[in-house]
């Protein structure tokens, strides 16, 4: 009976550790936790974050004209007129590459305000970080662009 007892609160115990979701810690807690300072920077427009946060080798790649560099970055953020309105992140996956870096892939939804026009943008990003003097410097941010859905066509028969 005893044995019965202690098989029962053993797997209750497993089923209830594994249902809790696990709380990033370490470099992927670090690592998360840049990510979301530079959405707030981009929507602040914070040049100057920009300017700590990006490696002098910094990649990005967000659009059909391939992989830009840092400049790219610094211009977008200082001359965009359009308001980004809200952010939403989730699904943070993160792999440790090595001792100084890591990666972390997740979804992100955005909304810019141009004028009275709205445009949603909803899409999966690779962001890549190395650790070198002293901090953590983004290397590579892609952004993968989810199209919205196609409205559902009927078919005439």
């Amino acid at each position: 009976m005893r044995l019965l007892f202690i098989a029962t609160f053993a797997a209750f115990a497993s089923a209830v550790l594994q249902a809790e979701p696990k709380s990033p810690s370490g470099v992927e807690a670090q690592l998360i936790d840049h990510e979301r300072q530079s959405w707030k920077a981009w929507q602040n427009k914070d040049v100057s974050f920009w300017q700590r946060h990006l490696s002098a080798d910094h990649i990005e790649i967000d659009g059909p004209d391939g992989p830009q560099g840092r400049d790219y970055v610094l211009k977008g953020v200082a001359g965009r007129s359009c308001a980004v309105t809200s952010y939403k992140l989730g699904n943070f996956t993160f792999r440790q590459l090595g001792a100084d870096a890591g990666m972390l892939v997740y979804r992100a939804e955005q909304e810019f305000a141009c004028g009275d026009k709205h445009f949603p943008n909803v899409g999966w990003v690779t962001s890549l970080y190395k650790r070198q003097n002293g901090r953590w410097e983004n290397v590579l941010f892609e952004h993968l662009v989810v199209p919205p859905p196609k409205p559902a066509t009927t078919r005439k028969p």
